[in-house]
């Protein structure tokens, strides 16, 4: 039989969310009456995930039994490894703590990321409040007019961590596509290099959340202050029209199969989990709350104010989801990993 890397899944990843053996016996309600909730936010305030989860937590305590407040902390640091290990590792696992970790950390554990404490079979997913597709931007005052550019001329992009979409995409199109772009690391978040992109500082941002780009910054797409090169999501952007796609690039049936794995990270959007061990019905009522918090007008106005479309994934379609990404072939994650590691930026 061929073997899998996601042979410790050969138990459906779904049974990681009836959390341990032993169930309280306290009701949901009285567990979270009086009682306080925190979102860890793994990266810097005022960027999307920071902003998604305020709006979420201003709204998801009506959601749930007992109407605990909630509250935001922010964690950054290693890419969301630090909020996701104090989660797992160090939070109490009672169904008091919320993760909210940027989207490459369940591939973290995939790719054997260095510091990764936690295992992706033990987390219980919450859910994502949306898919998240991101552009690749360059600044109006720059020589890059499309992809072609890309590989002529050394282009200076901003990264804010190794395993960040910011870095790693900008060295998989190095490897796949013969880009020369060269990553400026070291900024703590989107809105940093964003700045750092209009006070010239970098050229452009290999990878930006196009909701973020047509929410914050509608005027730089309507004066051109920002050309977009390409588009990366399994699914094109109805309105970015012609703009070619990372998936469309792909020179091989190989490459866009592992091009394809990794755009899948961008179909998580912005993920929440809950710590092993949290007792099953508090994780049902805290999905429960989540897919209602979706659904939620006053969550869904803020949203269309400051966040752009919201679209959401349930806690078990990520499971499943992220199951099938553990399914494939060794071969293919391994080559998939040595793209992502691939120190081909210059």
């Amino acid at each position: 039989m061929h073997k899998r890397v996601g042979r410790f899944f050969a138990v459906p990843i779904l049974v990681a969310v009836a959390g341990t053996a032993t169930l309280q016996a306290e009701p949901v309600s009285d567990f979270y009456r009086g009682k306080t909730i925190s979102i860890i936010v793994g990266s810097d305030a005022g960027g999307g995930y920071d902003l998604t989860a305020r709006a979420l937590a201003r709204v998801i305590g009506h959601h749930i039994p007992g109407n605990p407040q909630v509250v935001v902390q922010n964690k950054p640091g290693a890419s969301s490894l630090l909020a996701a290990n104090y989660v797992y590792d160090i939070s109490p696992h009672d169904g008091t703590v919320i993760a909210a970790v940027q989207r490459p950390v369940p591939f973290q554990f995939l790719f054997k990321t260095p510091g990764v404490h936690f295992d992706l079979s033990r987390l219980q997913w919450l859910g994502s409040s949306t898919k998240e597709p991101g552009v690749f931007v360059a600044w109006h005052t720059t020589p890059f007019g499309s992809v072609e550019d890309l590989k002529t001329k050394e282009m200076v992009v901003g990264g804010n961590g190794p395993t960040t979409d910011t870095e790693l995409f900008a060295r998989v199109m190095n490897l796949f596509l013969g880009t020369k772009l060269k990553i400026v690391s070291g900024y703590p978040g989107q809105v940093p290099i964003v700045l750092a992109m209009e006070r010239g500082e970098v050229q452009g941002v290999a990878n930006w959340s196009w909701s973020d780009i047509e929410t914050r910054h509608p005027d730089w797409i309507r004066d051109k202050k920002v050309r977009l090169l390409m588009q990366l999501s399994l699914e094109k952007i109805p309105a970015l029209g012609d703009v070619p796609s990372l998936l469309d690039l792909t020179r091989t049936a190989e490459e866009r199969e592992i091009v394809g794995l990794l755009l899948k990270m961008k179909a998580l959007g912005r993920p929440y989990f809950l710590a092993p061990g949290v007792p099953a019905e508090r994780v049902a009522a805290l999905r429960t709350a989540f897919d209602a918090t979706m659904a939620d007008k006053d969550f869904l106005q803020e949203a269309a104010r400051t966040l752009g479309p919201i679209d959401p994934i349930s806690g078990k379609e990520m499971q499943r989801m992220l199951a099938s990404v553990y399914s494939l072939s060794p071969d293919i994650v391994e080559k998939a990993r040595a793209a992502v590691n691939a120190d081909a930026a210059r």
